[in-house]
């Protein structure tokens, strides 16, 4: 239990957790405060005035000094990082791009720099709604809104040597940073309800290892706001969709090469498949991945078609084999080189050798022999174990005409490390059990010392999520290789890293909105990154979530990847689907993203872009959920 005391004092109550100063509950003039505990260390702060208002302000201020700070989806320590990174990639470029380049500020710092004033954000963009957290040395602190008192903003910077944690009514954002390529937007400031009430909850933590004490922040916004609706579709229509459209993507290109699109958008008042960048054999085209789905579809259905279309796809790539021994991850051309020429990245390759092995294996079920996809992902390991560094180091990308590093900082490498726990695996040999471990623990580092993973996003080069999804899969796998406890500690760590980007909460969307004629539902989705965007993309990790609830009984990952798995299958096309007036979108397509709508240039809408690999990873989890008749599903989320 955490003794939590407090102290009622002329500028408001001070509290301290087990006999150490946290810092104190501002007062109002005007206004009373009551505390209401609700758990162990969590604090109800209710507020109420007399005449009803749309305005208040309610502040936190620290004993102690930040040496950790985290917006959930939005900022981690302070996003100082974003700038050096970027302006570190910019140095690098090749063929004179730096003038096309555009360095995103990512509300880099606590304050707005040309004006120094602090940022003020809306609680919608905000993975828990309206959360703000500041760690210093002993103990933690965070603060966020109850539900039921939601719409407004918070405030989160230091001044004078403390942290000021402030929640702010009604909701308004100001000033708005630049995000990636989209143009800054104006402040703006909603017309607020009136009350006399208005809420916030406190949590208080013991740092008992640095940068990890916000887990009380996720744990309390979790068990307070957890829920999970019917699912949308059967674990059989969810399968049925996913092969109907992975057949749509299909494409047979007059050179001979077959591959599954990249996705289809709306252009000239038709659906049709995006015209660059066609194909792409991981992260946003699941080439492989699609391929060997179809292979088990034929397996157990009898479908030719779908055996077909699988090895054909499988054969283009590994007949697409560059004179360096490796194959390319873009068969066109390849818009996210950052800045530098075409290039082949650890995110695709990774994807590719552990798909190309499942590959072997179904097509050999199937009769058919193919020990070309297995070569195919040993040369990308072996590549990965020339040029990972003494450290553990792999790198993000390199040049595909003769692998010149292109870009090596960022945890995308650990893609790699995943495909080199497969390898180790598959092959027994000690040396490349070393390589993962030592991979491994490099790029677990780089989550526990800085408190994010970056780079894993290939477009941009922010903290996100995506980067930190490698570190759960080898975890996990080395747990089971080595039975060592040091990689289930890593594997907690990745997961509750990626939690912090789900969304605790569900909010009324505006009505006439694109997400309102959807019935779209935030909970249990996940931030892209820390530009304002959502996504389904944790499917990729459903199973590991709920293999790391299995080894540890902890049910709360159950709880998590059920609700990843709900809110991803929301709004698949049947075939007749009709949104913004366009026509019916192909059967088991769904949005890539949706917009949280927190930074005003968004507006409760998705992305209409109908990319391929949420039909990709979906098909892929379930894979592991068929039974031995492998038309029937074992488990249901």
């Amino acid at each position: 239990m955490k003794k939590l005391t407090q102290t009622l004092r002329p500028d408001g109550m001070h509290f301290a957790l087990n006999g150490r100063p946290v810092g104190t509950a501002c007062a109002r003039t005007g206004a009373k405060d009551r505390f209401i505990p609700m758990m162990d260390g969590v604090v109800l702060w209710e507020r109420t005035v007399d005449a009803p208002t749309e305005e208040m302000e309610m502040r936190f201020v620290t004993d102690y000094a930040p040496v950790y700070t985290m917006i959930p989806a939005i900022q981690y320590d302070g996003n100082r990082c974003m700038i050096k990174d970027y302006e570190t990639v910019r140095a690098q470029k090749l063929q004179g791009k730096d003038a096309q380049l555009d360095i995103p500020s990512y509300y880099a710092g606590d304050r707005y720099a040309p004006t120094g004033q602090p940022y003020i954000i809306p609680y919608k963009a905000i993975a828990i709604p309206g959360a703000t957290y500041s760690e210093g040395s002993e103990v933690a602190f965070a603060m966020f809104f109850p539900t039921d008192c939601m719409f407004g903003a918070i405030s989160l910077y230091e001044e004078g040597g403390k942290m000021q944690h402030v929640s702010l009514w009604p909701d308004q954002s100001a000033p708005v940073p630049k995000v990636a390529e989209r143009q800054r937007v104006n402040s703006y400031r909603t017309k607020g309800k009136e009350m006399t009430c208005f809420k916030t909850i406190m949590v208080f933590s013991v740092v008992e290892r640095p940068r990890t004490a916000w887990r009380d922040l996720l744990d309390t916004a979790w068990a307070l706001n957890y829920t999970l609706w019917a699912p949308d579709r059967t674990q059989e229509d969810l399968w049925d969709l996913g092969v109907s459209y992975a057949k749509t993507l299909y494409t047979e290109e007059p050179d001979g090469f077959c591959g599954f699109s990249i996705g289809m958008q709306w252009e000239q008042g038709a659906w049709r498949k995006r015209s660059g960048q066609k194909y792409e054999i991981g992260w946003c085209g699941q080439n492989a991945s699609l391929a060997v789905s179809l292979l088990v579809h034929a397996q157990y259905h009898g479908d030719e078609e779908a055996k077909r279309m699988g090895l054909n796809v499988l054969d283009s790539w590994v007949r697409a084999t560059k004179p360096t021994g490796l194959i390319p991850t873009h068969y066109d051309d390849n818009m996210y080189t950052n800045g530098y020429e075409k290039t082949i990245d650890a995110c695709n390759l990774g994807t590719a050798a552990v798909q190309l092995w499942q590959g072997e294996e179904w097509a050999a079920m199937l009769g058919e022999s193919r020990p070309e996809y297995a070569r195919a992902a040993d040369a990308i390991c072996e590549f990965a174990l020339r040029v990972m560094d003494e450290n553990g180091r792999i790198g993000k990308s390199w040049l595909e005409k003769d692998l010149t590093p292109a870009v090596q900082e960022g945890t995308t490498g650990a893609f790699l490390t995943w495909a080199l726990c497969e390898y180790a695996r598959r092959t027994g040999r000690g040396d490349v059990l070393e390589a993962c471990e030592r991979s491994m623990r490099y790029y677990a580092r780089t989550l526990t010392e800085n408190g994010y993973t970056t780079a894993g996003a290939l477009d941009i080069f922010t903290i996100d999520k995506e980067s930190c999804m490698p570190l759960l899969k080898s975890a996990l796998a080395l747990y089971e290789l080595t039975g060592k406890d040091e990689y289930l500690r890593h594997a907690v760590d990745a997961a509750y890293y990626l939690s912090t980007w789900q969304w605790h909460y569900n909010r009324p969307v505006r009505p006439g909105s694109l997400y309102d004629a959807m019935k779209f539902k935030l909970f249990g989705g996940t931030a892209v990154s820390i530009h304002g965007d959502m996504d389904p993309y944790a499917l990729f990790y459903v199973n590991d979530l709920l293999k790391l609830s299995e080894i540890t009984g902890d049910a709360r990952w159950t709880e998590r990847a059920a609700a990843v798995w709900r809110h991803g299958q929301q709004c698949i096309s049947d075939g007749d689907y009709v949104l913004d007036g366009k026509a019916p979108r192909p059967r088991g397509a769904q949005d890539e993203s949706s917009a949280t709508g927190g930074f005003g240039w968004f507006d409760d809408a998705p992305s209409q872009w109908l990319v391929a690999w949420p039909t990709a990873f979906r098909l892929e989890v379930m894979r592991k959920w068929l039974d031995e008749s492998g038309r029937h599903f074992t488990r249901v989320l």
